[in-house]
C-alpha cells in the first residue's frame, strides 16, 4: 500500500521525505500533477521523484499515480477513523460502535496489504520446522501472544512464553540453533528485546518480528518482519485499539499458515486432543 509506505519513510533522504509528506497532505491534487509540477512544489528534482517511486515498488511517476488512484477508489466512501481518538466526548453508543467497526475493518485491510505471501511463507516454514518456539511480548501484546500459544499447543506445538522480563531473558539465553523466536511488539522498542535477539541470532536461532517499527534495531536483527500498520501515537491514543487489532490479525494469519503446512495431520491432532480433553471428568 503506497500511502502506508509513505508514512514509513523515516529513514529516507530529506528530499524524499519532503515528497512523501507533500503526497500525504495533498493526495488528490498529486493525481493531476506532472512530475515537474511535483518537483517544483517539493523543491526536489525529477530524478529524486523517480528514485522514490522505485523505492515504493513502481517503475516511475506515471505508475505511481495509477496505483495511488486505485487506492483512493478502494477507500472511497469510507470515513477515516482516528486510531488514537476513534470517538469523542458525548458521541452516542451507536456512533462509537460504528467507528470501532470501521477502525477494525480498515486496520485489518491495511495489515493484510502489508503482509505479503513471501514473508508469511518464510515465517510459517520457520515455525513449522522449529525444534522449540519462544514468544516474546509484554503488556497488551502479551494477551495476543498467549492466544497464539494456545492455538499452537492444540496442534502439538508447545511454546515457551513468560510475562516476567527476567524469565524472558532466560529464554533468550537457553534458546539454541534449531529453535525459533517470535517478538510481538508494536513499537519495537521493548527494553532488552534487541539484545535478546542479538544473543539468539549469534546462536543460530530463527527470529521473527511482528512490529510496526520495521526500521528499528530489533527488526534489523530478525530473519522475517511481519509489519503492522502505523496508526497510533503513544501520548495521543486513548486505547490500544488499532495496534492490538492488527497484532491479533497477523498472529491469526501466521497460525493459519503454520496449520496449513500439514493441514490433514494438524486437523487430526486438533480433533484427537480436543476429544481427549473434553472426555476427562474434571470432578
Amino acid at each position: 500500500m503506497l500511502l502506508e509506505q509513505l508514512r514509513r519513510a523515516d529513514k529516507w533522504s530529506g528530499s524524499e521525505r519532503a515528497i512523501a509528506d507533500y503526497v500525504l497532505e495533498h493526495r488528490e491534487k498529486v493525481l493531476g500533477m506532472t512530475i515537474r509540477q511535483l518537483s517544483e512544489a517539493t523543491y526536489s528534482s525529477n530524478p529524486t521523484i523517480v528514485r522514490l517511486c522505485r523505492k515504493l515498488g513502481v517503475s516511475g511517476f506515471r505508475e505511481f499515480k495509477i496505483v495511488l488512484s486505485s487506492e483512493f477508489e478502494r477507500t472511497a466512501g469510507r470515513e477515516e477513523v482516528d486510531a488514537n481518538l476513534p470517538f469523542r466526548n458525548r458521541h452516542s453508543s451507536a456512533v462509537i460502535a460504528g467507528n470501532i467497526a470501521e477502525l477494525t475493518q480498515s486496520t485489518i485491510r491495511e495489515a493484510a496489504e502489508l503482509l505479503g505471501g513471501e514473508r508469511l511463507d518464510k515465517a510459517a516454514a520457520m515455525l513449522g520446522a522449529a525444534r522449540g518456539v519462544y514468544l516474546f511480548a509484554a503488556g497488551d501484546s502479551m494477551v495476543r501472544a498467549l492466544g497464539l500459544q494456545g492455538k499452537l499447543l492444540k496442534i502439538n506445538r508447545p511454546v515457551q512464553i513468560s510475562s516476567l522480563m527476567q524469565e524472558q531473558g532466560y529464554h533468550a539465553y537457553n534458546a539454541s540453533a534449531g529453535d525459533c523466536a517470535v517478538f510481538v511488539t508494536y513499537g519495537g522498542l521493548q527494553a532488552g528485546y534487541a539484545d535478546y535477539a542479538a544473543e539468539m541470532k549469534s546462536k543460530g536461532v530463527g527470529l521473527i518480528a511482528v512490529t510496526a517499527n520495521s526500521e528499528g534495531r530489533l527488526a534489523a536483527l530478525c530473519d522475517v518482519v511481519l509489519p503492522l500498520p502505523i496508526a497510533e501515537e503513544p501520548m495521543a491514543k486513548i486505547g490500544t485499539f488499532s495496534s492490538q487489532i492488527a497484532i491479533d490479525y497477523v498472529l491469526n494469519v501466521l497460525y493459519s499458515c503454520v496449520f496449513n503446512l500439514r493441514y490433514e495431520e494438524n486437523f487430526a491432532i486438533k480433533q484427537s486432543a480436543q476429544a481427549y480433553v473434553e472426555g476427562i471428568d474434571p470432578f
